[in-house]
């Protein structure tokens, strides 16, 4: 079980810290110096490393598609003016507004905090990016993780996204975006399912 649970950390901690560094680097200049960034672990593991950039993908179909939405931006850009450690707490309140956990809003979650990590060094703020990992990762091992562990890890993930609907945010003040959002994640979870399978078949 152990193991298990060091592979489940290992992925989501890959794939956070992928994010936020693809998201930084984005917009990293002169004027707008990039924050130091923890190095992701090395993962041995050949599936679990393809699962990595799978779920990677899958995040930058959708993050596509809410970059382009003004009231998402206006979310990001409203926590970029609480310019401290307060602004994670406040994006977790609006991914998980009741409470609940599901695949998506974790996938969300990790997005939203590629997202705010580039405006905050836009602003010339590095160090709150830095805190803002920080927190995430802790927030992700103390309240994710189990959840993650739960549902079976995060190759669990790809038929749940299959089948994902942004209505599950229902409530959430991220369900603004559930017109166009339910496309893209049947698509991309389509896409995913298929190499799920193929993947399945090929350690068979």
């Amino acid at each position: 079980m152990a193991c298990e649970v060091s592979q489940d950390d290992q992925i989501g901690e890959a794939l956070l810290i992928r994010l936020v560094r693809d998201e930084v680097m984005n917009v990293a200049d002169e004027d707008a110096a990039p924050p130091a960034l923890p190095e992701v672990r090395p993962i041995n593991n050949s599936q679990d490393q393809k699962l990595v950039e799978q779920l990677a993908e899958t995040i930058k179909v959708i993050g596509d598609r809410l970059d382009k939405d003004k009231a998402f931006n206006d979310m990001i850009d409203g926590l970029v003016k609480v310019a401290d450690k307060r602004s994670f707490w406040e994006l977790v309140k609006k991914v998980f507004t009741n409470g609940q956990i599901n695949w998506g809003r974790i996938i969300v979650l990790f997005y939203s905090v590629g997202k705010l990590s580039a405006k905050m060094v836009l602003a010339h703020l590095p160090k709150i990016v830095s805190d803002i990992l920080t927190l995430c990762l802790d927030y992700f091992r103390r309240t994710l993780l189990e959840w993650i562990r739960k549902m079976g890890g995060w190759m669990h993930s790809i038929p749940a996204l299959a089948c994902f609907s942004f209505e599950q945010f229902s409530g959430s003040s991220l369900s603004k975006y559930s017109s166009y959002f339910v496309a893209i994640l049947a698509f991309t979870g389509g896409l995913l399912l298929g190499g799920f399978i193929v993947s399945k078949l090929a350690k068979k």
